[in-house]
């Protein structure tokens, strides 16, 4: 009996286990997107790249979602309930944050940017009791501890900057997109169940690329591609495959085995991931304050993923 007990214990928690391996590989998959994007905004605007991603990504969903639509038909997965809160998912998270992650980088720094968005995991577990979520003390620890870590990362240990970092518009677009990503998070928790990833992704990304092709019309997304080097186009591509759709669907499965709460707090692995893909692919280096913010995101990790059931 004990070591039946035991065996539907383990089997119980890997689901859990592979979700957390899945986040991981997500993060990393995002973090090279900063990698390159540096490559490809030689040759484009930041609305183009995005828009051209984000059909890339839909394109290659597309084959995935076609086969899954007869699982959807037959009650397999049950779609019931699930319109309005993909229709949120879309307009918060394939329309409303990238564009106004866009404006703000246009009107203030690119670390005033990260910092304020960086807010949206904390803000995402903290709000994850209103879709159905238990949130325990040592999550929040966590959380806050993986933060702090994520903002040494990003300011390099930066004091000055840290301190002069003052509210302007630019700094309220950020706090809006970091909003609208924990909208996005929060309610992909009530989707997650009723509908496949694949079917999820396809919408946000098929929304976003037609929302910012129209914002970055005058841009000539068409032009810019044709000008294009073949490393600029291979980078938006690999964009596209890991940091849209094998990210996406690996977040996704994430918030569905494991909770959003959970799966957020792994986001402030990426600025660590990036960190250390700079030193390898761009030969930056790596600061004391940087070693010491990744070394508190791992902590904040192992103590937020070993706080409980979800």
């Amino acid at each position: 009996m004990a070591v039946t007990a035991a065996t539907a214990a383990v089997a119980d928690r890997a689901p859990v286990a592979r979700a957390y391996l899945g986040l991981t590989v997500a993060t990393a998959c995002w973090a090279s997107a900063f990698i390159l994007g540096k490559v490809v905004l030689r040759e484009m605007t930041p609305l183009v790249l995005a828009t051209w991603r984000y059909v890339v990504a839909s394109l290659v969903l597309l084959p995935f979602v076609l086969r899954s639509r007869a699982a959807v038909r037959s009650g397999a997965v049950p779609a019931t309930g699930a319109v309005l809160p993909l229709a949120v998912m879309v307009v918060s998270g394939g329309v409303l944050y990238p564009w106004l992650f866009l404006a703000a980088l246009a009107r203030t720094s690119a670390a005033n940017t990260s910092l304020l968005i960086a807010l949206n995991p904390i803000v995402t577990l903290l709000l994850s009791p209103l879709v159905g979520e238990r949130l325990v003390r040592t999550q929040v620890l966590g959380a806050s501890l993986a933060f702090a870590g994520a903002v040494l990362v990003i300011s390099r240990g930066n004091v000055v900057e840290l301190l002069a970092l003052r509210i302007d518009t630019g700094d309220l677009l950020a706090l809006a997109a970091a909003a609208c990503w924990a909208t996005f998070n929060l309610t992909s928790r009530l989707v997650v169940d009723r509908l496949p990833a694949s079917s999820v992704n396809l919408a946000v990304y098929a929304g976003g690329a037609v929302a910012l092709g129209l914002l970055g019309l005058a841009d000539g997304p068409v032009v810019q591609l044709e000008h294009a080097t073949a490393s600029a186009v291979g980078a938006v591509v690999a964009m596209a495959v890991l940091s849209s759709v094998v990210a996406g669907q690996l977040f996704l499965t994430g918030v569905r085995d494991a909770g959003v709460g959970r799966a957020v707090v792994f986001i402030y692995l990426v600025p660590v991931l990036t960190a250390i893909m700079s030193v390898a692919v761009l030969g930056e280096q790596l600061s004391g304050a940087q070693l010491a913010g990744g070394a508190a995101v791992l902590a904040g990790l192992l103590l937020t993923t070993r706080s409980g059931s979800r």
